[in-house]
């Protein structure tokens, strides 16, 4: 078994670290927020994810996991280094690094032992960001090291899952035996797995969200055609998916994507492809066809009650999806507040994302249950698959 520290304990640092742990290695956790870091050293994951919290306190009970302030902590044992730092959006799109340069100057300030370790980028970064961010920092210190990039393909709400039983590997790495390495890690681990370069392992994370991104816009777009011909989706997709090129998952409508993943990241491509002088013109015509899709719901309300002052409105679901609590991108936020522009009365339910929702939206009315919520509504949307 190994000895693994994860810089960073937000939803894919602690479900890689719990998921590890569960395997049998030992897992040194660093989390430099206090609040967040004494949740998770007392079994309380500061997010919703299924399974997540008994797994968190398995692991803790059993001393395969430990929760530390700083790297310095957390490094001496470990022959691995797991970057799982955010790299949000800027407000032009593109990917901001700053959290992934200071996780890469802590480590090398701390590592002072002269012991070789791999050091694995887990965050979403653009192409070339490894070799650019990374890798001068950790030469600069003339630490022996090597690079390796594992991306992530976590379903929010099926993270630990995901996570334990990996559908595939993805390894980028400076030679063939760190990509071993890191690959021999995932011991419970059925799916193929790609070696490759840095380079390689990073786009295809951007390859694999904007595909999907891309598919759901399009299940959304023939929606509405379907709508104008008088056809039946569901017959459609039925006849799509006896194509045997066509994977049929995915193509569900509904009122557009949100979520931490796909929106910002189909953004960070297209802002970077711009950067470099390409063109991303499908990826653009998703993300604008993405901010108008929710507006067919109320479209499709106004057709049937039409003008909706004093309407009132249930709107379920309030996460970007079922399954979590998460409310980044979701469109429930614009469905409410263009609702509410239109003088309806809006009341929602969600069982894991009402409180988070209603700081954001708190003129929307939280109920306790769907029969609340839809008792006395003269319309009703429902936004998340739960």
């Amino acid at each position: 078994m190994a000895t693994l520290t994860i810089v960073g304990l937000g939803p894919v640092g602690l479900t890689t670290g719990v998921a590890f742990a569960a395997q049998g290695h030992r897992v040194l956790g660093v989390e430099i927020d206090a609040d967040r870091r004494e949740q998770v050293a007392r079994g309380k994951p500061p997010f919703y994810e299924k399974g997540v919290e008994r797994a968190l306190k398995t692991a803790l009970r059993q001393k395969h996991l430990t929760v530390v302030e700083t790297i310095d902590e957390a490094l001496g044992p470990s022959g691995f280094v797991f970057l799982a730092v955010g790299t949000p959006p800027r407000p032009d799109g593109t990917m901001e690094d700053a959290f992934l340069r200071e996780a890469a100057k802590s480590l090398a300030s701390a590592w002072q032992d002269g012991k070789r370790r791999i050091v694995v980028v887990k965050s979403t970064v653009l192409p070339g960001t490894t070799d650019r961010v990374v890798r001068p920092i950790l030469e600069g210190a003339r630490l022996p090291f090597r690079l390796a990039m594992n991306p992530e393909f976590l379903r929010e709400g099926h993270a630990l899952e995901d996570a334990l039983r990996p559908d595939r590997i993805v390894v980028g790495a400076d030679d063939a035996a760190t990509a071993r390495s890191v690959k021999a890690l995932y011991r419970s681990a059925k799916g193929p797995a790609l070696l490759t370069d840095l380079k390689t392992a990073e786009a295809v994370k951007y390859a694999t969200n904007s595909f999907l991104a891309v598919k759901v816009a399009f299940a959304d777009e023939l929606a509405n055609l379907c709508q104008a011909f008088g056809v039946s989706y569901d017959e459609v997709h039925r006849g799509l998916g006896l194509d045997p090129r066509i994977n049929p998952r995915f193509l569900v409508p509904g009122v557009g994507f949100g979520g931490s993943c796909f929106p910002k990241d189909v953004r960070a491509i297209v802002a970077g492809a711009r950067q470099r002088g390409a063109s991303a013109p499908i990826l653009e015509a998703v993300l604008a066809q993405n901010e108008v899709q929710y507006m067919r719901a109320i479209e499709m309300l106004e057709e049937e009650l039409g003008d909706l002052r004093g309407r009132r409105i249930a709107l379920l679901g309030l996460a970007f999806k079922g399954d979590t609590d998460d409310i980044r991108e979701t469109r429930a936020v614009p469905i409410a507040r263009t609702l509410l522009s239109k003088g309806a009365l809006v009341v929602g339910y969600d069982p894991l994302a009402a409180a988070a929702f209603s700081k954001v939206v708190p003129e929307v009315k939280i109920l306790g249950s769907v029969k609340e919520a839809l008792t006395g509504a003269d319309g009703t949307i429902l936004q998340a698959d739960w």
